[in-house]
Parts: C-alpha cells; structure tokens; sequence
C-alpha cells in the first residue's frame, strides 16, 4: 500500500515525472502500443511507426492484427482477451510474423500488460521488440551458418503446410527471390507412397513466398521437371548463359520469363528414394546465377525437408488412425430414458486418441456415467482407451460403489502397465484419470468418484454454477488405496456436466465458459443438452487444441412416480401371494401384455420366497418401469443367492434357473447398511422393437 501511494503522487502530484516518464516511452527502442477493448491501436510512439512502417494517422484506430501480419493471429487474439479478462500480463512471447510485399518474415518478443488501475477503458499495452537474425548478409555467409539458419526455422510443427510455408518464407530474400514449393499427391491426402507408380505423381503448390505481381510461378505443364524427378537431383539453369535445358524445354524459357526470372533452380524433395515434392527457387532482382554451393546448400536444405515431411505424414497417419480407432470403441449413441436426456462433444486435438465417455444404464433406473483420459496419442494410447473403458463397463454390471468401482479399475490400469512395460513398447509410463459418477432418479441423488478426473460440474435450475465438491484420489493405476465416494443431492432439471482435463488450460475457467455458452442460448423451460454442446463447439473450435476433450452434458430428472410401486412384504408364506398380486395389478395398468405379466409373476415369486426363507426382513418389493420392467426385493440380510442346476431326482432348486431363463437381466447388489437387492429385468416388446429397428 506504501508503495501504490509513494507510486500515486509521484504520477499524479508530480508533473515534471510525468513529463520524463512520457519522453522516456516516446524514445524507447520497444515498439510501444496502447490498444482499447476491440484490439485497436489508440496511440503508439516511434518505435512502433518504424516496426509497422506506418505513420500515427494510418495506425490509429486499426486493429493489432490487422497491421501486424502474425502467422497465428487468432492465438494473439485469444491471449489479448486473457490478459484484458484475468488482469494478469503476458510476458515475452516469440511470435513469427508472415511474409509480405514489404517484408520479410520477424521473430518478435511480444508482451502484453493490463491498463494501469484508474484509466476510463480496460485496454492493454503492448511492447514488442524485433529479435529478428540479421539475414542482410546472408549471402556472403558461411555456408555451414546459412544451413544451421534455415534448418532451425524448418520442421518445427508435424504440420505439412506450415513446414512447406517455414522453408519458402526462410529462403527468401536470402536464397531466392521467389521460392515455390509443391508436394506429392499422396502426401498432401496423409497417404503412403505408392508402392510402384506407373507414371509421376501430380505435385500440388503449397507454399509460395516472394511471387511476383501477376507472375506465373508454377508450371501448368508439370512434365516439364519429369527428368528431374527421375534422376532425383536439383539442377540450375540461366536464361542466358545456359540454353542446354532451356533449349529442350521451350516451356520453360516461357515460364521463367513469366516470372520476371533469369536464372532457376530446381531440386527434388526426396526421401528414401520416394519423391515427396519439388523446391524452386528463381532469382529476378538478384544478379547472380545460382552456383555450385548454392546447389548443395539447397541439397542439404531438401534433405532436412524430406524428414520432417516424412515425420508429419506419418505423425498424421498413426494420429487418422489412432481416432478412427477411439470412434469406433466410443458409443454410437448414449442411450436415454425418462429420468437423463444426454448429449456428448468431442474435441479432437494434436494429442487424440486416448479420451473416452460411457454411459452405462444400471440396475433400479440408475445410470452409470464415465469420463476419462489416456495421457498420449496414437495408436497405442487408443487401444489402451479401448483396454480401459471395456473393463470399466465390466465392473459397472458389478453394481460397484463409484469408489469401489474405480479402485479396481485403476489395478486394472496398473496391470496393463505391467504389460506394456514387460513387452517394452512403450518408453513412457501409462497415465490414466477417470471421473465416475452414479445418477439415481429415485432418489434425485448423484454419487461422485474421481481418480485423476476433473470435478463434476452442476448447472442448477435457476442458472447458478457450481461443482459437485469430491476428493481427488491418486490416478488409476496409481498408488493403491481407497477412493472416495461423495453423494450429493441434484434438482431435477439440472445439468451435470463431466468432461476431461483438456476441455480448457485452467480448470478454474471451466464455470466461466459455461456461463458464456448458457448465455447464448435462447430463454426456454429447459436447457438442451445438444444445443449446450453446439455453443461449447462454436466457442472452442475456434483455434487449433493441444490436448483432445471429452464433454458429457446430462439433464437430470425425477423419475415418474407414477411409474414406480413399492410394497413391504409380510413375514411368512403370504409374502410371494402379496407381490403377485401387486405385480400383476400394476403390470396391468402399465399396459403391459399378458407374456411380460406372466414372466413378472413368477420372477416376483421366486425372489419374495427366497427373502423370506433366507434373507432378514423386513422385506420389500419394487417395480419399476422404464424401458424395461424392473424387478427388485429388498431385504437386510447379506447372503447372495446363487443359481443351482438341480438334478433330475432333486424336488427344488430349480427357481432361479427360472429366473434367468425368464428374465434378460438379474443380479445382486448391496447397499452401504449391510442388506442386498436382488433384481432382474424384463424387456418389453415396445424395449424389443426399439432394439431391433436400432439394430
């Protein structure tokens, strides 16, 4: 506080500081920028005009991005809006700026700082300093430095394009005046070579720097460089002391007239004996023609291209395949009933292949809902995804607790990593977060379970946001040890919203760009779970993702009560006759036909006879109808009952034989007390047709 005040009155009671202040800026060798809340340049000092080679007039209310030719301009863009929202500055970021008429492609060190406190706009200040290589002499350099140059600014993306566009931006003007690069076929579709070509791959431009105005570069004739390609070799020619190749190929005379050129130098990017494309580079304006080491400096130059062409189409190649692996082991369509609508997002990334989601319907009308993330991409880490979300559904029959269920889950993981280890195939160590919840409509509660998952997200009904506040336990395949449970209760008509850790940079943003996404969608009773995620779409699609994300959006509801029917069951004999009766009553007034009732029926006395006989009472029967009929008896005892396949001399035994002969689900699950529940479920002919139309 001391020092704010001491900092106020030397700015505000001081006007001689003020005035050195101002002078000081006005003749610092930082381009020095204030731009408003839109990115606008509101004043500038002389730095700035000479960096952007413009006057005060002409920079004045002109968006940054507009003047400045960055190669990523919408990156810049979004990390202004960073700075300008959180109020914490940028600092030192090297940016590459794209070649122009004018110019020549920058290195900057760009830094983005906050308004000072007290001014009436909330703008930004923005330095930035050329650190630019001096290039001026880059002809008469050493040969080995000029190499050194070029390759540091070649590859550094698995991007084809940006590496065609890095090469031709740092050939010119020190190489070349104009530098054209084209590529194979098969390598612009992310194809491998073909194994023995009949006749020359078509070449496609690609990237282009220093073209003159209205001048044809590119041939329209490509059998022009037919003999080039075959001999794999780059070749000069000069217009005027070479006529050898020109001679043969009046076509090409034509073309380096064309391009306002007198001398040409053509070469092969190769690798491996495959052509991936062609380099040429045309000198106009520059009167030497190309020489012997200018030859093998281009050489060495399509050398270091051809790898790290042959690194991205096969980085594109493994990450095509690794995402048509990870879409075919998600889920076509999360499946819905009366009590979840469900809608999911995926946000491929440079680093895909390893999220996935499930839904998985459970017994008693609940749903299982899984969100997780295999660190890595690739092949590899998609099969593994695969490996993870099978064995997760797996215990989810199990009816496990969602901690329970996660912990051996993440033994699982730690199995798998055993193996991969062992068949070494892998160098890195296999790293796997899971977020587990467990939505019960009955009881309009939600049970919450992480493992290196980010927290649930809640969207209440009346629009406030907030997270389902669970601890985090070790990663799967971490540390052994219990997990944790959290149960929550949840509103009907919320939003529960799972996702994986790569939706956003910070966790803490997540609530914020939910509310952005609300906001734009129109008033209405109910939010739509796909319109949300249309909304998340539009807002983070607009710029390239590091890491893949995974979003489940869930609108919760209450179950319809008049679809379910509790009854406690007596003690003794009469408890199987009391449930037949129930069920047969509400079966009846379910609609459902006379197969379902019967089948109910004897499912209904099979299992209040064995609560009785060997469960603890008290007893109580459930029925439940949602898009199948649900059977379940409660009781307090803790004994499983088990099937039996009874001999032909034995009187019993035979009842739950029955029962999984009737019923196309049953099983057997226990609650936190110490009692159990007993369960099967019946699809019902509308259920059937469902399946068989899906199908």
């Amino acid at each position: 506080m001391e020092g704010d005040a001491r900092r106020e009155r030397t700015l505000e009671t001081c006007p001689e500081a003020m005035r050195v202040a101002c002078e000081a800026l006005a003749a610092s060798p930082l381009a020095i920028l204030v731009l408003d809340d839109e990115l606008r340049i509101t004043e500038c000092n002389e730095a700035a005009h000479r960096l952007l080679s413009s006057t005060a007039e002409d920079l004045t209310g002109q968006v940054i991005t507009d003047v400045l030719p960055l190669r990523d301009p919408e990156a810049e863009t979004a990390d202004a809006r960073e700075v300008r929202t959180s109020g914490v500055a940028s600092l030192n970021r090297l940016v590459r700026t794209r070649h122009t008429r004018r110019q020549s492609p920058r290195t900057l060190c760009l830094s983005l700082f906050p308004a000072p406190p007290g001014q009436e706009s909330s703008g930004l200040v923005c330095t930035i300093a050329d650190i630019t290589p001096d290039r001026t002499d880059q002809a008469g350099a050493d040969p080995l430095r000029r190499l050194a140059a070029i390759q540091g600014e070649v590859g550094e993306t698995l991007d084809h394009d940006t590496t065609c566009t890095e090469l031709a931006e740092a050939l010119v003007p020190g190489a070349a005046d104009t530098v054209v690069i084209a590529l194979a076929e098969h390598l612009t579709q992310g194809e491998p070579p073909p194994l023995a070509p009949h006749h020359p791959e078509p070449l496609c431009p690609i990237a282009c720097s220093g073209a003159p105005e209205d001048g044809r570069i590119w041939p329209t004739d490509q059998r022009l460089f037919a003999s080039l390609l075959a001999a794999r070799a780059p070749r000069a020619t000069d217009i005027e002391a070479d006529t050898r190749w020109l001679d043969s190929e009046p076509a090409l005379k034509r073309l380096l007239r064309a391009a306002g050129a007198h001398a040409l130098l053509a070469a092969p990017i190769t690798r491996q004996g495959t052509v991936l494309g062609l380099l040429l580079l045309y000198r106009g304006e520059t009167p030497a023609p190309f020489s012997p080491e200018d030859i093998a400096l281009v050489e060495k130059v399509c050398a270091h291209t051809a790898r790290c062409l042959d690194h991205a189409r096969r980085f594109h190649r493994e990450h095509t395949i690794a995402l048509a692996i990870q879409h075919s082991l998600l889920p076509r369509q999360p499946p819905t009933g009366a009590a979840l609508d469900i809608a999911d997002l995926r946000l491929p990334g440079e680093e895909s292949g390893g999220g996935w989601f499930d839904v998985m319907p459970l017994s008693g009308a609940r749903t299982g809902l899984a969100v997780g993330q295999v660190t890595g991409f690739g092949v590899r880490t998609a099969t593994t995804m695969g490996e993870l979300r099978t064995a997760g559904r797996s215990l989810a029959t199990l009816d496990l607790q969602p901690g329970e269920l996660l912990a051996r889950l993440s033994r699982t993981t730690a199995t798998l990593a055993r193996d991969r280890n062992a068949a070494q195939t892998e160098s890195g160590p296999l790293r796997a977060g899971c977020t587990y919840a467990e939505w019960d409509p009955l009881s309009c509660e939600v049970t919450v379970a992480r493992a290196g998952g980010p927290e649930v997200v809640l969207v209440r009904p009346d629009g406030t946001i907030g997270t389902i506040a669970t601890p985090e336990g070790p990663h799967l395949g971490g540390p052994a040890g219990p997990i944790p449970s959290v149960t929550a209760a949840v509103p009907p008509e919320s939003l529960l919203i799972l996702h994986t850790p790569g939706l956003t940079d910070d966790p803490g943003t997540v609530p914020d760009l939910l509310r952005q996404a609300l906001d734009r969608l129109p008033d209405s009773d109910g939010v739509d779970p796909r319109a949300l995620c249309d909304e998340l779409a539009a807002l983070l699609t607009s710029q390239p993702r590091a890491i893949e994300a995974q979003v489940l959006v869930c609108r919760v509801m209450a179950f319809p009560r008049e679809r379910v029917v509790t009854l406690p069951l007596p003690d003794g004999p009469q408890a199987a006759e009391a449930a037949r009766a129930c069920c047969e009553q509400h079966l009846r007034d379910w609609g459902l036909d006379e197969d379902v009732r019967f089948n109910g029926q004897l499912i209904v006395s099979e299992f209040a006879g064995n609560a009785v006989r060997h469960g603890s009472p008290p007893a109580r029967l459930r029925l439940i109808f949602d898009q199948a009929l649900t059977i379940e008896v409660s009781d307090t005892g803790g004994n499983a009952p088990l099937l039996r396949h009874a001999q032909e001399g034995d009187e019993g035994g035979r009842g739950l034989f029955i029962v999984s002969q009737l019923a196309d689900r049953w099983g057997t699950r226990y609650d936190s007390g110490g009692g159990k529940t007993i369960w099967a479920e019946v699809d019902t002919p509308g259920e059937q047709d469902e399946e068989e139309g899906g199908g």
